[in-house]
């Protein structure tokens, strides 16, 4: 089984314009990146159109029981959790809400498991509660690396200090910051 770079993305308010920065320029990653954003389901299609036309990724609403491929960012649908099935199929599933929210990105993140292959990213940002703060512990549990975005740069900063405050984040960063540091770290697709 050939090695994978997984990223797994959790962002609630603030969301869409940070994202925007976030994959503004963004290069072909030689990884899959799950996106997990809190949000109306009537938005999801809009956003994905619009993070398209700034990055060279790929970004799509996941599909149940599709393959992830590099290069790929799999929007995690509204009011569905997304699991990770041996870390690369898609599974949609309709669980109870997880810290209130439905798709949490604690459902997706604990889903990934250790391999000896396999690199994973978690990264949490901009957002109200504390969703994600399982998931990175469980990333970091698993030899996985973490990030957090910072306080200034945050629109609110709930998500983002709960997963810090596990002590299981290994950088804090802007955006720009998180963003440089995955190119570096994963590398980029011939494109």
């Amino acid at each position: 089984m050939e090695k994978q770079n997984i990223v797994v993305l959790g962002i609630s308010t603030g969301g869409p314009k940070t994202l925007r920065e976030f994959f503004n320029g963004f290069p072909l990653l030689d990884a899959s990146i799950v996106l997990v954003q809190h949000m109306m389901k009537c938005a999801n299609k809009s956003l994905c159109t619009t993070l398209n036309s700034v990055t060279k990724m790929e970004i799509k609403i996941a599909c149940h029981g599709e393959t992830m491929q590099p290069g790929v960012v799999y929007f995690a649908p509204s009011e569905v959790h997304l699991e990770l099935r041996n870390n690369k199929i898609i599974q949609l599933v309709n669980g109870p809400k997880v810290c209130y929210v439905r798709p949490a990105v604690d459902v997706t993140m604990k889903s990934v498991r250790k391999t000896n292959e396999d690199n994973i990213t978690g990264v949490i940002m901009t957002g109200m509660g504390k969703d994600g703060a399982e998931g990175i512990s469980h990333i970091k549990s698993i030899g996985g690396v973490t990030y957090a975005q910072d306080e200034n740069s945050s629109v609110i900063w709930g998500m983002p200090k709960a997963a810090i405050y596990t002590g299981n984040v290994d950088f804090v960063l802007t955006p720009i910051g998180i963003r440089n540091k995955l190119i570096s770290q994963l590398g980029r697709l011939s494109d």
